[in-house]
C-alpha cells in the first residue's frame, strides 16, 4: 500500500508535474505518453502546459498504472 496518500485524495493530484516528472525521468516523448493513456499527444501537450487537464477518472487511473509499471522497471 501507499503510505504517502494524500487527504485531499488523487482528485488534486498534479497531473501536469507528474507528467513533466515522468517524461524526464523516463525519457518519454509525448506520443509513448499519449498512447499508452490512448489520448492524443496533442492532449498530452495540452496537460504539460496545465491548458485542459484529464476530468476522466479513468485516464487518470490509467495514468496512476502507467506511472507504477514504470516504477517497476
Amino acid at each position: 500500500g501507499n503510505s504517502e496518500a494524500t487527504a485531499e485524495g488523487e482528485e488534486d493530484m498534479n497531473i501536469q508535474q507528474e507528467l513533466q516528472a515522468l517524461m524526464r525521468k523516463d525519457n518519454l516523448s509525448r506520443e509513448d505518453v499519449a498512447s499508452r493513456l490512448g489520448v492524443s499527444a496533442m492532449t498530452i501537450y495540452r496537460w504539460e502546459h496545465g491548458k485542459n487537464l484529464p476530468k476522466s477518472r479513468l485516464v487518470i487511473r490509467e495514468f496512476e498504472k502507467f506511472k507504477r509499471s514504470l516504477e517497476k522497471k
